[in-house]
């Protein structure tokens, strides 16, 4: 895949009021949903998913913009999987900016969100104040595979061990098959749930219902991170960076993070330690605490 080839992200349509809207890009509809009032908070990813991770707490202290990304947005039948790169996702970014008359905004990751968001900070340095990076690996796919397995063999519990070989026994193949493929993700997702929340039982069916899946996109997306170099100077992005990690996250692993800050410019690094890969939501109110106090920082 070439990562010099991108499609446009200029917007055919674009209403620029509060509340939900989309646009459309070659291939794709991309919505986002606006919530509260105060400082503008970028989160990118999903548009359906994410709003049910945050509390209702930060909205009433932050102007939360929800937007999709590719991969989780209606697809339209245009567009060629082998041209989306990298810029790509970011030329949306900074067209959602743009349609929304976002001057400067905190702008959020989550997972592999997070290295989006980072090329985007990276990119456009003046519209970013703040990096908020949330169980985002700071490194390629292999790496974060490999550390996730050694995080797990040595961390996870007997129990957890235990549960997830039952939750996988459960999956049937033949049936899985049979599942149109965005179904077909969710339940092997769904299955691997004791690598993913530090509540080994928790059920994050609700979490995905409704939520637009496009599975070669999403497989173009991964593609993004095979040879990803997880980088950047104080001179390309100096804007802060809260990175927020969960001690039982088994699928990116905070032994990853803690293995890097001594070669990544200066960071504030912040391990919950009742969270798995999703921390906003397993620790709402230390999460809010966090993300709040630091966002005061430096602040007149």
């Amino acid at each position: 895949m070439s990562h010099q080839s991108h499609l446009s992200s200029e917007p055919r349509q674009v209403p620029k009021v509060s509340g939900a809207g989309s646009f459309e890009v070659p291939g794709a509809v991309l919505s986002y949903l606006q919530e509260g009032q105060g400082q503008a908070v970028l989160v990118v990813g999903s548009s359906v998913y994410y709003p049910r991770t945050f509390s209702t707490g930060l909205r009433s202290a932050c102007r939360l913009i929800y937007m999709d990304l590719r991969h989780f947005a209606r697809k339209t039948g245009a567009g060629r999987m082998d041209a989306m790169s990298l810029r790509t996702y970011c030329e949306d970014i900074e067209a959602m900016r743009s349609a929304l008359d976002l001057e400067r905004v905190v702008l959020v990751g989550h997972s592999h969100h997070g290295n989006v968001a980072l090329e985007y900070a990276k990119r456009y340095p003046h519209r970013v104040s703040r990096l908020v990076l949330i169980g985002t690996p700071p490194c390629n796919v292999s790496r974060t595979l490999e550390a996730g397995q050694r995080y797990w063999d040595v961390n996870a519990s007997g129990a957890r061990k235990a549960a997830l070989a039952r939750s996988r026994g459960l999956l049937d193949e033949a049936a899985l098959a049979e599942l149109p493929p965005g179904e077909a993700f969710v339940t092997r997702y769904l299955a691997d749930g004791p690598c993913y929340w530090y509540d080994m039982h928790y059920d994050a069916e609700p979490l995905w219902q409704g939520v637009p899946i496009d599975t070669n996109a999403f497989t173009a997306f991964r593609n993004f991170f095979v040879d990803y170099q997880f980088a950047w100077s104080s001179e390309e992005l100096p804007a802060p960076v809260l990175v927020v990690m969960g001690r039982h996250d088994y699928v990116v692993p905070p032994s990853l993070w803690e293995s890097r800050l001594s070669d990544l410019p200066p960071v504030t690094y912040r391990l919950l330690d009742h969270s798995g890969h999703t921390p906003q939501l397993e620790e709402t109110e230390a999460f809010d605490r966090l993300l709040l106090e630091w966002l005061r920082l430096d602040q007149p």
